[in-house]
């Protein structure tokens, strides 16, 4: 029997991934070497999207040829804004009406049809016809959503997404490493694969990684570095922040170029460190919040908060993440969460008017963690 599988989204890199590993699976490592396999190149920018589907729509039309089965894969198609907005009427079809036709035809028994390629529109008829053609042929209908920073509970939706890609490996990630991935990596998920190799690799047989893994072997870059910053300044570790100076500098030197200030990227993250830290205070007077909390009690509260927490950023947090914020939270009087915005707004002052970044942060290190 035929099937038909449709891979798309607009997380662009998760799309071509999962669609070179299906065909890996059905046709061999190396699937260009496979006769039984027709690939249609549908990221070459230098093709119109009419020459592509039309050599797609003549490959699936055609009978095999010296085997009894044909498989045709429309790889890595790019235009679908194109393709839908080619005009269409009864004597002059578009090609996706074309495609349309000869799938609601009846799919044949001797077809294997693989299309992916990112922005397909989920609204159009055509992706719902889809749908209809994957399940009844028993092929298979994904979709590669980007996380939006926007959404409620982006950061718990990131959290659950590093877990899942930790568990693809028989892994398990703890909750400070999570955390970690989510706020340096965000949602991309090429550089998110990239690290869990490396993590994999460096943590052997050993089945948690853990954010001293992460620390280890995460790449160095302005936002782990940004991160370990804040965190250590938030967590009054003086030391550990001093230490991590020198790195950061070293950094700023690299990555340096035009249109780039990196330690404006520090002191930002310290800032947006900061600010969660006041907003756990504020909501620690809320709802009460025992001083003696742990992490079970956050894990009941955003339970209980759940469908409640409208555009509250506090809640929108993994419960483990708001948890370790409030421990840190706890760490300042009112009066120092004051005095830490006023010695970020200096050192923020320092470096646009050209002071030396590293007398800035070391000056807020000292102003904020070193007493």
């Amino acid at each position: 029997m035929g099937a038909l599988y449709l891979i798309s989204g607009n997380e662009e890199f998760s799309v071509k991934e999962r669609a070179t590993e299906l065909v890996c699976r059905l046709y061999g490592e190396i699937p260009e070497d496979n006769p039984e396999l027709e690939i249609i190149r549908g990221d070459d920018d230098t093709e119109k999207f009419t020459a592509v589907l039309d050599r797609f729509l003549e490959t699936v039309q055609t009978p095999p040829f010296l085997f009894p089965r044909k498989s045709v894969w429309l790889k890595h198609f790019n235009k679908f804004d194109d393709a839908f907005a080619e005009s269409s009427s009864k004597k002059q079809k578009s090609r996706i009406d074309l495609l349309s036709d000869f799938l609601k035809n009846g799919f044949p028994d001797d077809l294997t049809v693989v299309i992916d390629g990112a922005g397909l529109d989920r609204r159009k008829a055509f992706y719902k016809l889809c749908e209809k053609v994957c399940a009844s042929t028993g092929g298979r209908l994904e979709w590669f959503e980007k996380v939006d920073p926007k959404a409620k509970g982006y950061e718990a939706m990131l959290h659950k997404r590093i877990r899942e890609a930790v568990s693809a490996y028989g892994k398990r990630i703890d909750e400070n490493g999570a955390a970690f991935l989510a706020e340096t990596v965000g949602a991309d998920a090429a550089r998110l694969k990239n690290e869990l190799e490396k993590l994999v690799s460096y943590v052997d047989d050993a089945p948690v990684i853990t954010l001293d893994d992460c620390l280890q072997v995460c790449s160095r870059n302005t936002e782990t570095l940004s991160w370990e910053f804040s965190s250590a300044l938030a967590s009054k570790n003086a030391a550990k922040a001093i230490s991590l100076i020198p790195g950061i500098c070293e950094t700023m030197e690299q990555e340096r170029g035009s249109g780039s200030r990196p330690e404006i990227a520090i002191v930002g993250a310290a800032n947006a460190e900061f600010q969660r830290l006041l907003s756990a205070k504020c909501e620690s007077e809320r709802f009460r919040i025992p001083r003696n909390a742990n992490a079970d009690f956050f894990y009941s509260l955003f339970e209980s908060r759940k469908g409640t927490g409208g555009r509250n950023s506090f809640f929108s947090m993994h419960p483990f993440r708001a948890y370790k914020i409030w421990e840190n939270a706890m760490l300042f009087s009112d009066r120092e969460i004051s005095e830490a915005f006023e010695a970020i707004f200096e050192a923020s002052r320092q470096m646009v008017t050209g002071g030396d970044p590293r007398l800035a942060l070391e000056n807020l290190v000292m102003n904020i963690a070193g007493h």
